[in-house]
């Protein structure tokens, strides 16, 4: 039984292993991840997975745009697949939306992504002819998005990581924290003591329970989040986009077959207050009905698609829906990368890469996750005024 160990990650969703793995990479010594559950088992395995081109939060733009680019080389970099589906990918914005989504794409641009806003409804007429563009009054377009299996794509970096010496057990549940001082010394588990000397906590909806008895709280909120699920009818034609309609609130995706999921980027609709523990809940018909009413009213064909069985998830949600990564400076030692608040499987490369980095010591890596610090709640602070709804990739 391992007793001590250099780094020690807590959570073994996407996020865990791909810090994990990038840790490896860097040969930062003897690794281990802890999983309660099984790989992929909470709320990565209920993601939409999707992998956009854009986001609306300035400060997310180069977690994006590094992660896009490592999923659409992620066979070549991992050596095993993600299930990468390309669909491309439609945002729609309405009058009070729409400068906002010009400045999205105008950062993403600018950045090198291969994203566009359409000159004209016409052209997304052509492209989506099941649609219709009421109240359309901007669109943006990005050809190579799509989306990703989690569980393949949590699997491929685990064994990355193992094939680079990291230790991965599952079944093996962390009740707390222990450190003497404000120093980080390892963790308790239902099988005994494990010394680290430096923990990453990134175990989704149980990242708070393990911060606060430290004293270190952040306030955040899971929140349960249903996806449902329909079989589009023989005269739709054509599967869809992946499309964030933010004139009616809803967001959908293709998926194998005649199949398309969706559900609520309203955050006052399909977003309840959840037990962490509980990832098992249902879909409340209410829900289904309020969501498939609004993506009918942009594909009309969809009134007589037949509604399948969907799922539910938990969200981690922080204050300011903003990622929290990084180190937690009251404590040396101890970092966490947790609270994606719905965005989390899409940036997990980019997260897993940049806060190796930072516990290796490279400033770059810190500059770029500062605007995600611990340290802005811990100190009272926000990072900027978010735009509060969830990107098409709808993860923990």
């Amino acid at each position: 039984m391992t007793k001590s160990v250099d780094i020690l990650v807590i959570g073994g969703g996407v996020m865990g292993v791909s810090i994990a793995y990038h840790l490896a990479q860097r040969k930062m010594g003897k690794i281990l991840l802890l999983e309660r559950a099984s790989l992929a088992s909470g709320s990565t395995g209920r993601s939409v997975a999707s992998i956009d081109s854009l986001t609306f939060r300035p400060s997310a733009t180069e977690l994006y745009a590094r992660s896009f680019e490592f999923f659409q080389n992620f066979t070549s970099i991992l050596g095993e697949g993600c299930g990468f589906t390309q669909t491309g990918s439609l945002i729609l914005a309405g009058k009070e939306e729409e400068s906002m989504l010009r400045d999205a794409v105008e950062r993403m641009q600018a950045i090198g992504l291969d994203v566009n806003l359409l000159n004209n409804l016409a052209e997304f007429n052509a492209l989506e002819p099941s649609a219709t563009s009421e109240k359309v009054a901007a669109v943006s377009y990005a050809p190579k998005a799509g989306y990703a299996d989690p569980v393949l794509t949590t699997q491929a970096f685990a064994k990355a990581a193992q094939r680079m010496g990291v230790d991965i057990q599952s079944g093996r549940n962390v009740i707390k924290l222990r450190s003497v001082g404000r120093k980080i010394t390892g963790v308790e588990t239902e099988r005994g003591f494990i010394s680290a000397s430096v923990i990453i906590i990134a175990a989704g909806p149980q990242s708070g329970s393990l911060l606060r008895p430290l004293g270190v709280e952040i306030n955040f909120k899971t929140l349960r989040h249903p996806v449902a699920c329909l079989r589009r009818p023989h005269n739709f034609g054509k599967a869809h986009y992946s499309v964030l309609d933010l004139i009616n609130g809803v967001y959908a995706r293709p998926d194998n077959g005649s199949l398309s999921i969706f559900g609520s980027i309203d955050t006052t609709v399909g977003y309840d207050p959840a037990d962490p523990d509980d990832n098992h809940g249902g879909i409340p018909n209410e829900y289904v009905l309020w969501a498939s009413e609004r993506l009918v009213k942009r594909y009309p064909r969809l009134e007589t698609s037949i509604l399948c069985k969907g799922w539910s998830g938990i969200l981690m949600v922080s204050p300011d829906w903003l990622p929290v990564i990084g180190a937690v400076e009251d404590y040396s030692g101890l970092y966490c990368a947790t609270g994606f608040s719905g965005q989390g499987f899409q940036v997990s490369p980019a997260v897993g890469d940049l806060l190796a980095s930072q516990i290796a010591g490279e400033d770059n890596a810190k500059r770029l996750l500062k605007p995600f610090s611990p340290t802005r709640f811990l100190a009272g602070k926000k990072t900027e005024s978010s735009y509060e709804s969830i990107s098409l990739g709808l993860s923990g």
